[in-house]
């Protein structure tokens, strides 16, 4: 089977949604909002994208951009791009399939992953579908155990849930008056509850923000049937799980 016969659509095919997709790992100690960060290492950047669990090869890195930029986004070969910038303790990883499937199960299950590659670290990300009404899935972990996530459609009450904002956010340090000064209501309902801000929160407590001057790694992936068919049904046609 080649490649293009993995994909329903051809590699020109444009993309029906669009969205965000995420996920940031800061290893210890953490440096802080107000800390420093190296330049990126494009070579720790390869061996994070080909380690991936939505990657079956890399074909190549296609360049550099900056991390406040994102790599092209229109149409159905874009789904076979993941950028990734490593800046010592703070690796971050762009990439579409993250959001794929409609259950907020790949983001949960690659953040995982890479809690258990970097022992230690906290593990932070989230992912947005623009569909007429959002749906997005978010996780953050704290290396002490402590772990969130949540899965739904904005405005919605019916989401999938683990862990407590409270309790996560307070093994970040952040105290009540951070999360609402943050806009973070924790009692909210979960269709209703701030969740960027309270992922932007925990990252601005772990490391610095923006990434303004960082650099990207963009890399050409290959994906299995599987991947391919789930980020088909996200990106281009209308999941199951929506």
């Amino acid at each position: 089977m080649s490649y293009d016969e993995v994909w329903e659509y051809g590699p020109d095919e444009e993309l029906a949604q669009h969205g965000e997709f995420r996920l940031t790992v800061v290893g210890p100690p953490f440096p802080g909002g107000d800390g420093e960060l190296p330049a990126h290492d494009p070579a720790r950047a390869a061996d994070l994208v080909a380690a991936l669990a939505t990657v079956d090869a890399v074909v190549g890195e296609e360049g550099r951009i900056e991390a406040v930029g994102r790599p092209s986004f229109a149409t159905r070969a874009d789904l076979d791009l993941v950028a990734v910038g490593c800046w010592g303790p703070v690796s971050e990883v762009d990439d579409p399939a993250l959001a794929a499937g409609g259950d907020g199960s790949a983001l949960a299950e690659q953040a995982d992953a890479l809690a258990a590659r970097f022992p230690g670290a906290a593990v932070i990300g989230s992912v947005r579908v623009d569909h007429s009404v959002a749906y997005s899935a978010h996780v953050v972990q704290h290396p002490d155990g402590a772990r969130l996530f949540a899965a739904g459609w904005s405005g919605e009450g019916d989401w999938d849930r683990e862990g407590g904002v409270a309790e996560v956010a307070g093994a970040f340090g952040i105290d009540a008056a951070g999360l609402r000064d943050a806009g973070v209501d924790p009692d909210a309902e979960p269709g209703d509850l701030a969740w960027e801000s309270l992922v932007r929160l925990v990252l601005r407590r772990t490391s610095p923000l923006p990434r303004a001057g960082r650099t990207l790694s963009v890399f050409r992936v290959r994906r299995s049937e599987a991947t391919a068919g789930d980020l088909e049904d996200t990106w281009i046609g209308e999941p199951d799980g929506f």
